[in-house]
């Protein structure tokens, strides 16, 4: 597995199962300008490998909500990946865990992309689900 960090995010990624987890620094702010340079740095990661598999990590959130910056990097970014499944794990704010699951559901249906998105209670349950979709 290789690991990368980029500022206050951390990128694993395991090239054999072609699965990204990525995960922030609980300090950092999602209404931050760093944030929003980690997104880009993500989404040009995963066109770059053509990562399938996206695991998303929020760990205890810092606060805050998504801008209208980032929610439009998503729209622009997203279609252009060759992302079939997005996992995110619950993390202890549960307005959070929905508001970016609904974000994310809503880009997928909007735009039909074929994209599962599932809510994951740990890695190892992600890393089935991924595993059975090969």
């Amino acid at each position: 597995m290789r690991m990368l960090k980029y500022g206050l995010m951390e990128l694993a990624y395991d090239k054999a199962h072609d699965i990204l987890c990525v995960n922030w620094s609980d300090e950092l702010s999602v209404e931050s300008y760093e944030f929003f340079q980690t997104v880009v740095y993500l989404f040009t990661f995963i066109q770059k490998k053509q990562v399938t598999n996206l695991m998303i990590d929020s760990g205890i959130p810092a606060g805050g909500v998504l801008t209208e910056e980032i929610i439009e990097y998503f729209i622009q970014s997203i279609p252009n990946t060759p992302l079939k499944n997005i996992a995110l794990l619950e993390s202890p704010d549960y307005l959070w865990d929905g508001n970016l699951y609904q974000v994310i559901k809503l880009l997928v249906t909007t735009y039909q992309l074929p994209i599962a998105v599932k809510l994951m209670k740990n890695r190892v349950a992600c890393y089935k689900w991924f595993l059975q979709s090969l």
